[in-house]
C-alpha cells in the first residue's frame, strides 16, 4: 500500500512562478519533485493555495485561513502517514499586525488540530512542521505589506523548533537547506524547489525508518 503525503502550504507549494506570475509545471514543483524521488511507492498530495494563513481571512481573500480547510482536507485525504505543514510567511503581512508569537499560537493550533483529529486516532500520521521562508528585503520587487519584517521573520525562526516539540513533530528549517534570496522577495525559484524537494525527501526517509 502506497504512502501518503498531504502536503499542506501556501504559494510555494502551489508552485507560483516569480518570473511571471503563472504557476511552476507539475514535475517542477517540489511536490512533483518529491513524488518523483520518493518514488512508486509514494503518493504525495499538492494542497497549496496563494495568500493561505494559519487562522486569519482577509474580505477581499476568503477561505484563506488553515484553521477553516485543514480539519476537511484531512477527513477528505485521509489515511494519511505523514503531514507537511509549512505556513506563516502571509501571516507577516504588515495589516495583519501580528507578532511574532501570535503565528507561532497559531502554528500551534493547527498542529493541535493534525494531533487531536478524530479521524486520524487510530492511525495518526507524522507531522513535519516546516519553517516557512520569509520576505527578503533585499529585492526591489517586495511587496509594500511585507517590507521591514524580515526581523520579525527572524523571530519567528526561534519559536518553531518548540511548537515542533510540544507535538512530536520533525522539524525542518527551509532557511538552511536553501538560499534565502527570492526573484520577488517571496518566491522560490526552480532551483529551491529542488534543494527543499531533496531535503524533505532526507527527513522523510529517516521519519520512516
Amino acid at each position: 500500500m502506497k504512502k501518503s503525503v498531504l502536503c499542506f502550504g501556501d504559494s510555494n507549494t502551489w508552485g507560483y512562478d516569480p518570473k511571471n506570475g503563472s504557476r511552476y509545471p507539475s514535475e517542477m514543483r517540489w511536490t512533483g519533485v518529491l513524488q518523483q524521488k520518493l518514488g512508486p511507492g509514494f503518493r504525495v498530495i499538492e494542497e497549496g493555495l496563494n495568500g493561505r494563513t494559519t487562522t486569519i481571512n482577509e474580505m477581499e481573500r476568503p477561505m484563506r485561513s488553515a484553521a477553516d480547510i485543514l480539519p476537511v482536507l484531512i477527513e477528505s485525504h485521509r489515511p494519511l502517514d505523514f503531514i507537511v505543514l509549512m505556513l506563516g510567511t502571509n501571516d507577516l503581512k504588515t495589516h495583519f499586525e501580528r507578532t511574532p508569537e501570535n503565528i507561532a499560537d497559531d502554528l500551534s493550533d493547527l498542529c493541535a488540530i493534525v494531533c487531536g483529529h478524530q479521524m486520524l486516532v487510530q492511525a495518526p500520521p507524522k507531522l513535519i512542521l516546516v519553517a516557512p521562508t520569509g520576505p527578503d528585503d533585499s529585492s526591489r520587487q517586495l511587496p509594500e505589506w511585507f517590507q521591514k519584517t524580515h526581523e520579525k521573520w527572524r523571530e519567528l525562526l526561534d519559536l518553531l523548533p518548540g511548537v515542533a516539540q510540544k507535538y512530536g513533530a520533525e522539524f525542518l528549517a527551509t532557511q538552511e537547506v536553501m538560499k534565502m534570496q527570492f526573484q520577488d522577495g517571496l518566491h522560490w525559484s526552480v532551483e529551491q524547489h529542488q534543494d527543499f524537494a531533496a531535503a524533505l525527501m532526507s527527513l522523510l526517509k529517516t521519519a520512516e525508518s
